[in-house]
């Protein structure tokens, strides 16, 4: 999500749309990109269609303990939490259940916790070096402001400080106000740089 070890060349791009368009798909999007790749991507005709803040937290292992409960993500849970990504984010922006499981698997070793029963918010983190990163935060609408989203960011924070990372990324919208909010609360700053996802029209 933040670490880009090899930009896409033009030529690795146009043949992605075209195994994508021959496959019946209309639209390519891009995860989140930083500047360098941003420029890549738009000599490709892809265009910008969401603005994110980049937040670090240089303390994990000075994070309190959070106050609700939090508890395992099971793999099995992987359909719930895709139902909760799209009540909180829209269809637009949700993960599938697949879509979690490659979350977890971004980072060499990840933390997945949920919370409510039934699920109704959860958080996959993951450390990579001295890196750690809260990969995704999800809470559907029903059970916001109700301390779960604020307990499962304690959570990864205190789980990263044990893996002795030296900073945590989050990213959010840059319009989302709520969770910029909660993260500024609980000691994370903005940084400079700013992400970019795009996406490009195969039609």
């Amino acid at each position: 999500m933040y670490q880009q070890h090899r930009l896409p060349s033009l030529a690795d791009l146009h043949r992605w749309a075209e195994e994508l368009r021959d496959s019946g798909f209309t639209h390519m999007r891009t995860t989140a990109l930083a500047t360098t790749a941003a420029v890549r991507v738009e000599s490709a005709g892809f265009h910008m269609i969401q603005d994110l803040v980049l937040l670090e937290h240089r303390a994990p292992r000075e994070a309190p303990a959070p106050a609700a409960t939090t508890h395992r993500l099971l793999i099995a849970q992987h359909e719930a939490a895709s139902q909760v990504d799209r009540a909180a984010f829209g269809p637009d922006w949700a993960l599938e259940p697949g879509a979690v499981g490659e979350v977890c698997a971004a980072t060499p070793r990840h933390r997945g916790r949920g919370a409510g029963s039934p699920l109704t918010a959860y958080a996959i983190s993951g450390p990579d070096g001295k890196q750690g990163f809260l990969q995704r935060l999800a809470v559907a609408p029903t059970a916001q402001r109700q301390g779960l989203g604020r307990a499962l960011v304690l959570d990864s924070l205190q789980w990263l400080g044990r893996w002795r990372v030296q900073q945590v990324l989050v990213n959010t919208p840059i319009d989302n106000a709520p969770a910029l909010h909660l993260y500024e609360t609980l000691g994370f700053r903005r940084l400079s740089e700013r992400l970019r996802v795009y996406e490009r029209a195969l039609v």
